[in-house]
């Protein structure tokens, strides 16, 4: 390999290194046991779940609903899920059987979103038992019905219940769910440290296109904007 530029080409070459050391640092547990990459991921999501606790203004969505009737079959994935979701809808108040995959329902819309709010704010707040069975049990086995719910309403062209049941599904029972077991932190009290891993992403970005930028003009390759022909 032929060095053109010696100066340009060892400057890269030492930020190219520094770039590869820090690199394999971030995949290290060197901050009691947990890798900078996996300190910053729980930072993110602690952050992200402070910020999407919905389950209070999501009440008014079921409470909107407690005088519209369900009265309906639900084709579950397998037995399991049917039995699992035939125990929270009777915990919630409405009238469940399962038989099979198949689970039939009686009961109040609003008393089952309520429901699977109740469940989902204990979910949220870490709880390790909701309806009697684990809090991530509970929420999937909400998630699997809901879906079930949404799809029988839409077909039925009762947009505005399924509308409702969509929102309590996307900004309760999914978010409990993924959420589990994470600790929420305020933004307000983690501005300086959010602010210096966005700094840190930012330049240890461009760290890397500079060392590619002074390793190629150290060999003499450099960009040049084209000539147009004159005819």
């Amino acid at each position: 390999m032929l060095i053109v530029n010696k100066r340009p080409f060892y400057t890269g070459l030492v930020m190219a290194v520094g770039f590869a050391v820090v690199l394999v640092l971030m995949f290290m547990p060197v901050l009691d046991g947990h890798t900078p990459l996996q300190a910053a991921d729980d930072l993110f999501n602690s952050v992200s779940k402070d910020s999407s606790y919905y389950i209070p203004s999501l009440r008014e969505h079921a409470d909107a609903h407690r005088n519209d009737r369900l009265d309906m079959r639900l084709t579950m994935p397998d037995a399991e899920a049917a039995s699992q979701a035939a125990a929270v809808l009777t915990a919630s108040g409405a009238e469940a059987t399962a038989a099979g995959a198949v689970v039939a329902v009686k009961g109040s819309l609003g008393q089952l979103l309520g429901a699977a709010l109740d469940d989902a704010d204990v979910a949220f707040k870490n709880s390790k038992e909701a309806r009697g069975l684990g809090a991530r049990v509970t929420m999937f086995a909400w998630w699997n019905t809901l879906k079930q719910v949404y799809k029988q309403l839409r077909l039925t062209s009762r947009f505005e219940q399924a509308s409702a049941v969509e929102e309590v599904v996307s900004k309760g029972v999914e978010v409990s769910y993924n959420f589990y077991g994470i600790m929420p932190r305020p933004v307000a009290a983690n501005v300086l440290i959010l602010t210096a891993a966005l700094i840190f992403y930012l330049v240890y970005t461009m760290w890397w296109g500079y060392s590619i930028l002074w390793l190629c003009e150290g060999i003499g390759l450099q960009m040049k904007s084209a000539h147009k022909r004159e005819h």
